[in-house]
């Protein structure tokens, strides 16, 4: 175990920005890792949140594992749906069940241990854990993401995402019937107050929009509505954003592990929500750019499953 202690200054910077700037062999997802497992403690009395900005000279205690410091991802031979790929950009069909890059407890079989050994060519901006990677997917969503091949192109990329010039469409099986056939939930998102595995809609969260439609509606025997197929449009990017948005509106999706509200999730794989289209203009020479694939396996079945009243 190390243990390193520091002391506050008078920067007035949010504390995790702050610890990183500070321990360049982490990455800003492990400190906020290590804050949440409460292995940052200020003053030896309190436990903070990254957010806080603490007074100057106060004492900050932080404890990890030797193993917690950045390690170069080792390429490793894991089977790649890549639907396109150009000399700017790889895109690929994600599987679930597949964290994107190396992480706590997930330091191999990673989508960016595939992609080492498929290529040398990816972008360097983010920290070696994440190489090529400009916006992410959560383990058990599957469907688009794009990788970058070089850093200009990631740095034109990730100012598309920071403008909502990328347009992000998911699909979504859900429990329960929306009140609208179309509309949008502007709800701020921050990390749960006391779950910190968990995100959820707070007043002081970040700036979160999901707009929504309703393509399909499903009934039980007695003709009763009971779940709804979605389709999901992004405008901001938060942490399970679309999860947490719908089961705010009591719209949980099936299979959600974390965010079902206690609702049935008809022993599937995982969440019934992909990723099914990804279009934006080329950041260098302007040409539109459109992918789209279809639904999982798993997802068509469920599908399947509640046309016939079989849930």
């Amino acid at each position: 175990m190390i243990e390193k202690i520091y002391f506050m200054d008078n920067s007035k910077t949010r504390l995790d920005k702050w610890l990183s700037q500070r321990m360049p062999k982490l990455s800003r997802s492990q400190i906020v890792k290590l804050i949440d497992a409460k292995q940052v403690i200020i003053d030896d009395q309190f436990y903070p949140q990254g957010k806080d900005v603490l007074a100057e000279n106060s004492k900050i205690t932080v404890r990890y594992e030797h193993n917690s410091e950045n390690k170069v991802p080792q390429a490793q031979k894991i089977e790649l749906d890549i639907i396109f790929e150009d000399d700017d950009f790889i895109v690929i069909n994600k599987p679930i069940n597949l964290v994107v890059h190396p992480g706590a407890g997930n330091e191999q079989n990673t989508l960016v241990n595939g992609l080492l050994h498929y290529t040398k060519e990816l972008s360097t901006i983010n920290s070696k854990e994440r190489p090529g990677i400009v916006h992410r997917l959560d383990k058990d969503t599957s469907g688009l993401i794009l990788i970058c091949k070089h850093n200009t192109i990631h740095r034109e990329m990730a100012q598309l995402f920071k403008t909502h010039q990328v347009k992000r469409i998911y699909h979504a099986l859900v429990w329960g019937l929306p009140d609208t056939e179309k509309g949008k939930i502007n709800a701020p998102i921050d990390r749960h107050p006391t779950k910190r595995t968990m995100m959820s809609v707070e007043p002081q969260g970040k700036e979160a929009l999901t707009f929504f439609q309703l393509l399909n509606k499903f009934t039980n025997t007695n003709n009763q509505p009971i779940a709804s197929e979605l389709k999901i449009k992004l405008h901001t990017g938060r942490t399970h954003q679309i999860r947490v948005h719908l089961a705010h509106i009591n719209l949980p999706i099936i299979g959600d592990p974390l965010y079902h509200k206690g609702r049935d999730n008809l022993d599937i794989p995982a969440q019934a929500l992909y990723s099914s289209e990804l279009s934006f203009h080329h950041p260098i020479n302007g040409v539109k750019m459109h992918f789209q694939v279809d639904a999982p396996d798993f997802y068509q079945e469920l599908k399947e499953r509640l046309d016939k009243h079989l849930v």
